[in-house]
Formats: C-alpha cells, sequence, structure tokens
C-alpha cells in the first residue's frame, strides 16, 4: 500500500470526498481497496460510481464519526439523528455493500 494520507470517495455525480486513511480504513470495503495493489491503493482515490453524493457524504461523515467515537469513555451522540429519513434505506444498502 503507498504512503497515503488521505482517501478520496468520488460519487456517481463526480463530487469528490476527502478524508484520513485512518478513517477511511473504517470500512471493510475501503480497506481492501486500498490494499489490493490495484490503482486505487497507489492513488487512495476510490470511485463509488453506484452512490449519490448524499450517500457518499453521509458514509464518509459517519467514517469520521466512528473513528472520532471509537475509542471514547464518552457515550456518542446518536449518528441516527444526522440522517434524513429519505436517504435511510439507501444509506444502510451503501453502509452494507462498504461494509462500515
Amino acid at each position: 500500500m503507498a504512503d497515503i494520507t488521505f482517501v478520496t470517495l468520488i460519487s456517481a455525480e463526480g463530487h469528490r470526498f476527502v478524508l484520513p486513511k485512518s478513517a477511511a480504513l473504517g470500512s471493510g470495503f475501503i480497506k481492501n481497496a486500498l490494499e489490493s495493489g490495484f490503482g486505487e491503493s497507489a492513488t487512495g482515490i476510490i470511485t463509488l460510481e453506484e452512490q449519490r453524493s448524499e450517500i457518499v457524504e453521509k458514509v464518509a461523515e459517519y467514517l469520521m464519526y466512528k473513528e472520532r467515537y471509537s475509542n471514547s469513555r464518552d457515550d456518542p451522540p446518536d449518528f441516527q439523528e444526522r440522517v434524513r429519513p429519505e436517504i435511510a434505506l439507501e444509506l444502510l444498502m451503501a453502509a452494507d455493500f462498504l461494509e462500515t
């Protein structure tokens, strides 16, 4: 795996979401892509062609949230409050695909 610090997620519409590699590794899919030996591992850029920008943004937000609160002694705020009901099912399917 190349020595990258940040990972870029690209949505179906071409929007880019940049997050620290340490947070991105909270996704099994992203971790596998970065360790694969393919182009993603050298560039740190992962295209999620079937995911809309709103969904990729929430996934990136969740990965940051997950990293922030994973070792916290305090109770984390409820992430569910940050998700609009209209996207909940689509976000759940994306989270399943990305193994978050």
